[in-house]
């Protein structure tokens, strides 16, 4: 097991003050998931440290799903076609170099995959058979969203593989799926359970 993954493991014992407001919302929100207190902030904290900072740092900006969704609405297809081609890839590149320090093709499947921990509304799955990939990306964002991630996977895997996808699209779901050699690729994706 790695370093990193033992620290994970190993637990201290921190005491912390906080109001008697946040302490019955804490308890009240333990309750209703059926968990612990001490669960809820540790995963708290934990997204903190592992999206919610780093997406600050970064510049992500939070928007309500509705005006995202009627920003969308605004644009032509091509438009949308083209942010995805040009615009996305580079954006996943920039934002798995910042957070991990690897903008290789591997570093950017497995910071989509992480991402998917802490952003309900776009979340990313993989998987791979001897050569054959799927790459499936789920959001909530409509239509719309689709020809960007569409066309986003499509640069991605004939950029980082050099093979054409067949790629399948629907209203909240795009799947590129994909046979590579591992001698004509620039990476391999990592199991996923």
């Amino acid at each position: 097991m790695s370093k990193p993954a033992m620290d994970k493991r190993k637990t201290r014992l921190k005491t912390i003050r906080i109001s008697e407001s946040l302490a019955r919302s804490l308890e009240k929100e333990a309750a209703d998931e059926g968990t612990t207190v001490n669960a809820i902030v540790n995963s708290i904290l934990g997204e903190h440290i592992d999206w919610h900072k780093k997406a600050q740092e970064f510049g992500f900006a939070a928007i309500p799903q509705q005006l995202f969704k009627s920003m969308l609405e605004g644009l032509d297809d091509e438009t949308l076609a083209r942010i995805g081609r040009e615009v996305m890839p580079s954006v996943w590149k920039e934002i798995a170099e910042y957070w991990s320090g690897d903008s290789s093709p591997d570093g950017i499947l497995n910071r989509l995959t992480e991402r998917s921990k802490f952003t309900p509304h776009f979340r990313t799955r993989m998987s791979q058979e001897g050569g054959a990939y799927t790459i499936v990306m789920h959001h909530d964002f409509g239509p719309r969203w689709s020809v960007v991630t569409k066309n986003a996977l499509q640069e991605f895997v004939k950029r980082s593989f050099h093979v054409e996808p067949r790629i399948s699209v629907g209203e909240s779901v795009v799947t590129a799926r994909f046979e590579a050699n591992p001698r004509n690729s620039s990476t391999t994706l990592p199991s996923q359970p």
